[in-house]
């Protein structure tokens, strides 16, 4: 569904030249084939570049403003990011853990959504595929996938724009493209982007900004067609991002507090500047960071050839995504722990290959596939005690004599953990069209996953070494706390284990066509995606002999049924697109906060099930009203093996989401200026923001509005925004969960943020 008025040679422009003014014509691609919205029997919203410009979308998490179905997290760090479909998603807190939502830009399967979460730069569309995707994309996904499609190069002309933008918290921005053809068979297109934002949180203790932007982003796209048949694409792209990303706020006091604030201050410190989180102060330990830098980029290659009775379709993507991150973990003033700069280091590199050959019978659509993948993972993790340690912890006179003697400053745990993966699948998709109105669809996909682990797990504590010497109980609790504990090492070499999975997946449809304007479909879906392992020392269930075995958990598997109608009215002036859906998610990977450290849980089963409803009209030919409403209950069974989450809801899981948006197009007197305005409004209900019933950890139901008023140029040559996201500056938070004190901290959404874009097109 498309969510704005698209400006300037939209297919409902050129319909009210005709006095016929309708909707824009939505072609996608959710099924690897190029159909009519209207045709594809599965729920799927569809949104235009041009959309996508009007409400501002610049990546991933910005689309949850416009579709309703799906939720976006951000706690700790793009690199620790998740996005959840009908409520089902993976916390993204491990890399081990593959998400249960998939992200594919131009044909490549993205790994982990961090790896995702950077600049679009222009798009053609993005499809948000809702439910299972057990067939056509990549790794296979257990909930969902979002498909982007960006901007091809110009063939005809030589082509571009140049636009700049600043704003609000010293916002600045520039972007800029050029597209043409090269020679008579060659065209390209290049596209840079840089930004610059200062943080929405002060550090009163460093006076400086915490939660900024600093971001670069390049892709370049070559087209050969060296004949009609045969079309050959070359995308390289890269992004860099050096930011102070991100970090908790003090949200509610418990007894403790008052101890907490009263120690940072004997060292002259802040532990809580304000006991109302949205005045958006932190006072962090001097000498730490929040850091998160992040380096990604990779080089694609799609070659599409027709060889007459079929196109065979290649896809070879090499991809590699690495992530730094330090924090004071503490999150206040107290100088008590902290991951060093560069302490988190994170690593991903994977090569993937799929290729399909699909044709056309009078009667049957059909397509075979195949795909591999190769991936790396690597992830080297170190905590730290900082100085303030023993003396918070009650000093050297609180544990067994000599013991705090041996501690020093910045001792640590370490774990440097490997994980090696190949996947191997063939899939087929077919469409068999038994009468004229009714199709039946199978697909099909059979997965081999073989993944192994290799965790070396080491600890410089000597404290914690005497402590167990000793048998001292307080000294055991303090120094051989799980951050910490020298305990936990792999002193014989390496924890190392291996691991094969073969698995079915695929989906059964029938659809019929009511009439050319209404048709409906029935759908069943079978949803996969891989187990793994922990790379992290605490999912070591032995402590005492550490195993790579205890690092392994099990696949999550997806059953989906689904029903649709989806209609247009009115000589497609409106569309109605409505679903019913009933999944049920087996083994789900859960990453369960256990006092403060993050382990993974394969859970029995979670359900999700709900109704969803888009609507759009094209009221007239310069406005358009779009709804959109959701209605979804996901909640673990009452299982056993659920464990404490039994009965429970979701998180981040609201029962209802709604979104509305109105588009409005109107000409500036006689002057060839063309005005628009555009506004967009998400309102979601009451959710944990973390797996709890804890209703402190409760965030409120409410609402967010975005808007934009532009002035456009004779034939779009130019244009100026007036913008601004969060419009009325709600206070809302995206997690709430206890600190390392006890009270609880809260990873805040963003404040109102607006500004003023200028863009020049040629």
């Amino acid at each position: 569904m498309a969510f704005a008025l698209a400006m300037g040679g939209s297919a409902a422009a050129a319909a009210a030249e005709d006095g016929n003014v309708q909707l824009e014509e939505l072609i996608v691609t959710a099924t690897k084939r190029e159909q009519r919205l209207i045709d594809v029997p599965l729920a799927v919203t569809s949104i235009g570049g041009a959309d996508l410009k009007a409400s501002g979308v610049r990546d991933v998490r910005d689309l949850i403003a416009l579709a309703p179905s799906l939720n976006a997290q951000t706690p700790g760090g793009d690199s620790d990011s998740s996005l959840r479909v009908r409520g089902i998603g993976t916390i993204s807190t491990n890399i081990g853990l593959e998400s249960s939502v998939g992200i594919v830009i131009d044909g490549v399967a993205r790994a982990r959504v961090g790896s995702a979460l950077t600049e679009l730069g222009d798009v053609e569309r993005i499809e948000v595929l809702r439910g299972p995707q057990g067939t056509l994309y990549g790794p296979n996904t257990s909930a969902g996938l979002i498909n982007i499609v960006t901007a091809s190069p110009d063939e005809e002309s030589v082509s571009g724009y140049l636009e700049g933008a600043v704003g609000n918290y010293d916002y600045r921005r520039i972007a800029a493209a050029v597209s043409g053809p090269i020679t008579k068979t060659i065209s390209g297109r290049l596209e840079a982007i840089t930004q610059r934002r200062d943080g929405f949180i002060y550090d009163v203790n460093n006076k400086r900004g915490l939660n900024n932007q600093d971001r670069n982003f390049i892709r370049g796209r070559l087209r050969f067609r060296p004949s009609e048949d045969l079309r050959i694409d070359v995308i390289a792209d890269y992004t860099q991002r050096n930011e102070s990303c991100c970090t908790s706020i003090f949200y509610l006091p418990n007894a403790n507090t008052p101890r907490v604030e009263a120690f940072a201050q004997t060292y002259g410190l802040t532990a809580y500047p304000s006991k109302d989180p949205f005045d958006r102060l932190q006072g962090l330990t001097p000498g730490r960071e929040n850091q998160e830098d992040v380096k990604d980029g990779g080089l694609s290659t799609e070659v599409n050839w027709n060889l007459g009775w079929a196109d065979l379709v290649s896809v070879s993507a090499y991809r590699q995504w690495r992530a730094w991150r330090a924090q004071d973990f503490d999150h206040n003033g107290v100088p008590l722990a902290y991951i060093p700069t560069d302490g988190l280091k994170m690593g991903l590199t994977e090569y993937t290959q799929e290729t399909r050959l699909q044709g056309k019978t009078d009667r049957l659509d059909w397509l075979v596939g195949a795909w591999y993948a190769n991936q790396v993972i690597d992830q080297d993790f170190t905590y730290a005690m900082d100085r303030g340690f023993v003396d918070y912890n009650g000093g050297a006179a609180a544990f067994a004599p000599g013991i705090a003697a041996l501690w020093r400053p910045n001792d640590y745990a370490r774990s440097i953990a490997k994980q090696k993966g190949e996947t191997y699948a063939l899939f087929t998709h077919n469409t068999l069209k038994v009468t004229d109105r009714l199709s039946l669809t199978g697909g099909l996909r059979y997965t081999i996953n073989e993944k192994s682990v290799s965790l070396i797990s080491i600890a410089q504590n000597p404290a914690c070494d005497a402590s167990v010497r000793l048998n001292d109980a307080r000294g055991i609790s303090v120094f051989c706390s799980f951050f910490f504990d020298s305990r936990v090492n792999t002193t014989a070499g390496p924890a190392r284990d291996s691991r094969t999975e073969r698995a079915l997946s695929g989906t059964a449809v029938a659809d019929y066509a009511f009439s050319d304007t209404l048709k409906g479909y029935l759908s069943y879906s079978r949803g996969y995606k891989s187990g793994g392992y922990n790379l992290d020392r605490y999912g070591f269930t032995t402590p005492a002999n550490p195993k790579g075995s205890d690092l392994s958990f099990g696949d999550e598997t997806t059953d989906a049924y689904e029903a649709g109608l989806k209609g247009e009215f009115f000589d497609r002036r409106l569309s109605v697109n409505a679903a019913i859906f009933d999944q049920s998610i087996k083994g789900f990977q859960l990453i369960e906060r256990v006092d403060l450290a993050f382990i993974v849980r394969r859970l029995a089963e979670v359900k999700s099930s709900g109704a969803e409803v888009e609507a759009s009209w094209q009221v007239t030919d310069d406005l358009k009203l779009q709804q959109a409403v959701t209605y979804n209950d996901v909640h673990y069974t009452q299982d056993a093996g659920n464990r404490t989450f039994a009965g429970r809801r979701m998180e981040s899981a609201p029962t209802w989401t709604w979104v509305s948006s109105a588009s409005y197009s109107f000409p500036i007197g006689e002057t060839g200026l063309r005005g628009f305005a555009h506004a967009d409004a998400r309102y979601v209900s009451d959710q944990f923001t973390n797996g709890s019933t804890d209703v402190l950890r409760i965030q409120k139901g409410y609402t967010l509005v975005n808007a934009r008023v532009s002035v456009v140029g004779p034939d779009n040559s130019w244009r100026a925004d007036l913008w601004a996201r969060n419009l009325f500056d709600k206070d809302y938070t995206r997690r709430i969960l206890p600190s390392q004190f006890g009270n609880l901290g809260a990873f805040l959404g963003d404040p109102r943020t607006y500004g003023v874009t200028v863009r020049k097109n040629f």
